[in-house]
């Protein structure tokens, strides 16, 4: 398979799963199966271009709008408190531009927090029960598909969407293509270099949920390939939950290994002791070494 941003052959093999057991995983930890019968005799790797450093999943398998529905239950899943929210929203402040659309726009959250701060704020996305959500607060939103985009924007934002997205290279073209010239881009994604980097198996980061990745290198090849200019890159600080997580992996691991049960209860004893007593403690000598989980980059449209 090629890459799907710069359609490059050339790429590198990290890992290969086993859809079976990825599916097994889904079933125990969300309640559903994401794949068809097909699907499931599968195997997926996962691979990095020798080009533009994309990693991407081989073959490739996108949740649908039902997929999403079905996450969507999970309170979870479409926060209203993000890192990215309050940054983005300095930056359209100290910006200011007259229109704004979000792509993937979820129940309106940010959409939301803007309204005051931009004349013309709209968004779409293709969760029908999400954007049904935003039109009953009153926000200008649909399911219409990028590629079908009529008005152009002096902003265009994707909040964790592009490693959800398909057909990379074109959607980016008719992306930048809305936006008004010397208008400006958001992209805010996972860091592929922050704290669960090291994780085996993330089921939220890779398929059907994720089938990409995307490093700095590839924001400064899209910068270039797109005729864009990054004015700025920014990295979320380490999250006190998010560091309960990064322990929780790690002792994880450890427990794994032990095959008495009176073990492992004895081990899930101490480390609920241990999260409770010196995670706090923990975090604040940590926290300046581990990267936090979303990266964002600001672009402008040379």
């Amino acid at each position: 398979m090629n890459c799907p941003l710069c359609t490059q052959v050339s790429s590198i093999l990290l890992r290969t799963y086993p859809v079976t057991e990825l599916n097994h995983l889904w079933i125990k930890s969300f309640g559903f199966s994401p794949f068809s019968k097909k699907r499931k005799k599968m195997i997926i790797t996962k691979r990095q271009c020798a080009e533009c450093n994309l990693i991407y999943f081989d073959p490739p398998y996108y949740g649908d709008g039902e997929f999403y529905r079905k996450l969507s239950k999970f309170p979870w899943y479409y926060e209203t408190i993000k890192w990215e929210f309050d940054l983005a929203a300095q930056l359209i402040s100290e910006i200011k531009p007259a229109s704004f659309l979000e792509i993937g726009c979820g129940n309106g959250s940010f959409l939301n927090k803007i309204t005051a701060l931009v004349k013309r704020v709209e968004g779409i996305d293709i969760n029908e029960n999400a954007i049904n959500q935003c039109i009953k607060k009153g926000l200008a939103a649909s399911t219409t598909p990028i590629k079908d985009l009529e008005k152009s924007y002096e902003i265009i934002a994707l909040f964790e969407v592009l490693e959800h997205m398909d057909h990379l290279s074109e959607t980016i073209h008719d992306i930048v293509k809305a936006i008004s010239p010397e208008g400006h881009l958001i992209l805010a994604v996972p860091n592929p270099e922050g704290y669960l980097k090291n994780v085996e198996i993330n089921l939220l980061d890779m398929p059907p949920h994720h089938n990409s990745s995307w490093a700095k290198k590839t924001f400064e090849y899209v910068a270039y390939e797109y005729n864009l200019e990054i004015i700025g890159y920014y990295q979320e600080p380490l999250r006190y939950v998010h560091y309960l997580c990064y322990l929780g992996n790690i002792i994880g691991e450890h427990r794994a290994i032990m095959h008495s049960g009176v073990k492992k209860k004895l081990f899930s004893f101490i480390q609920s002791a241990f999260l409770n007593i010196f995670a706090p403690f923990a975090y604040l000598q940590h926290r300046e070494n581990i990267v936090g989980q979303t990266h964002m980059v600001l672009l402008r449209k040379r």
